[in-house]
């Protein structure tokens, strides 16, 4: 039993705790915004739109029938299905060497493409061919994210290897890039309007963690010492009339949990990271893993130190309105920001409905929402360009949500 003079010490200490806590979930529900739309920018194309491309991430946790079912390959996820009908009309508007699906990584959760022969293979294929679906006759073009490379751990390549040669059999429109797991760049010229320009930032963190791997041996040019870039900063140049669109997984610019954003909920909640139905309260020791990724714990977030690194010379390459457009998923969110050089940045990575993160303002975005969804990026024949984002729910339509135009 303890004394008064103890129990007196005592009552400080926790009244304390009790008021920092609170005074957390008042800041931090404070700032947990889940739609933010500002003005777009305004500008009138000239033309009809003539080439299309929808931008889609993270969506590799589909919702898939039962493989007993009538027909075990139908497609019944709600974000999927909604894009398989936004890319029809599209095809039937412009037609389908001018529509294009960028599938913008962690095409395959958790933990990427298992090789032919391992268990899970058969359950990965399926994922992949929901997304192969959706894009219908338009061209399906994929990049890599971190779940496909396992966070770059030691079976990294042969998942990403695995899931590459998935696709180099899925017929002459579906293609992976950068082609054979390399970091890239790897160029493709869209249309009249698009230069596409795709870089995977997880092939290049494999090279430098596994220097040795013979894998990767044929990649050129090979990751570190700023290389790799350089070649970026090369395919940036002058390209004529064309308007850039890096593609790359993770975001330079984001409002969500790779960006440093946890609300209080994920203090109090902290287990919803693997799961987001895992609502199992730990009070105080729930903030350690938050806190931890504050302080660049993984290559994951942007506080790290390879993940800012990379941010920030990446954008050192920037000049203004040049790349036009930074495409990039890994936060399941949909946000549309404007950098300082009058880059537009799009992250669009809410492809999977139970994978949907939060977000919050932030002086950079015209908007950010918590819902499932894709975009659209279409081409007037004036060259203008308008990017659009569609969102629904599980249950309701996927609508226009936000426009803006780029002029």
């Amino acid at each position: 039993m303890l004394d008064r003079s103890r129990a007196a010490a005592i009552r400080p200490t926790i009244a304390t705790s009790v008021l920092s806590c609170c005074l957390l979930l008042v800041v931090a529900c404070s700032n947990d915004l889940q739609a933010v739309f500002s003005p777009p920018v305004v500008c009138r194309p000239g033309g009809p739109v003539v080439e299309s491309v929808f931008l889609i991430g993270d969506a590799g946790a589909p919702e898939l029938p039962d493989e007993n079912a009538q027909d075990p390959d139908a497609l019944v996820d709600p974000v999927l299905s909604a894009l398989s009908t936004r890319v029809a009309q599209s095809v039937a508007q412009v037609g389908a060497e001018r529509t294009a699906v960028v599938f913008l990584g962690d095409n395959v959760y958790p933990a990427g493409m298992p090789p032919v022969g391992e268990p899970g293979h058969a359950h990965a294929a399926r994922v992949i061919d929901a997304q192969i679906a959706a894009a219908g006759d338009a061209r399906g073009l994929f990049t890599l994210g971190n779940h496909d490379w396992v966070q770059g751990a030691d079976r990294g390549w042969a998942r990403a290897r695995a899931q590459a040669d998935y696709l180099a059999q899925a017929g002459p429109k579906i293609s992976l890039h950068p082609a054979e797991t390399c970091a890239g760049p790897d160029e493709l010229e869209f249309g009249d309007h698009l230069h596409l320009v795709f870089f995977d930032l997880w092939a290049a963190i494999y090279q430098i963690e596994h220097p040795d791997d013979d894998g990767q041996s044929h990649c050129r040019p090979v990751a570190g010492e700023g290389r790799i870039l350089a070649a970026v900063d090369t395919v940036l140049g002058d390209v004529g009339s064309r308007r850039t669109v890096l593609v790359t997984h993770p975001p330079m610019l984001t409002s969500g949990p790779h960006g440093g954003y946890f609300p209080w909920r994920e203090h109090l909640f902290p287990f919803r990271v693997f799961r987001r139905d895992l609502w199992i309260p730990l009070p105080v020791l729930g903030s350690l893993f938050p806190i931890a990724r504050m302080f660049g714990v993984t290559d994951t977030d942007q506080m790290s130190a390879r993940y800012s690194n990379y941010v920030r010379r990446a954008k050192s390459l920037f000049v203004p309105g040049h790349p036009t457009l930074v495409a990039a998923g890994h936060e399941h969110s949909l946000q549309v920001h404007i950098d300082p050089t009058g880059v537009f940045h799009a992250v669009s990575g809410a492809g999977s409905v139970k994978k949907v993160d939060y977000v919050r303002d932030m002086k950079s975005d015209l908007m950010s929402l918590a819902a499932p969804g894709f975009m659209r990026l279409d081409a007037y024949r004036d060259g203008t360009l308008r990017l659009g984002v569609i969102a629904g729910d599980r249950d309701g339509p996927f609508d226009l949500v936000f426009s803006t135009c780029i002029p």
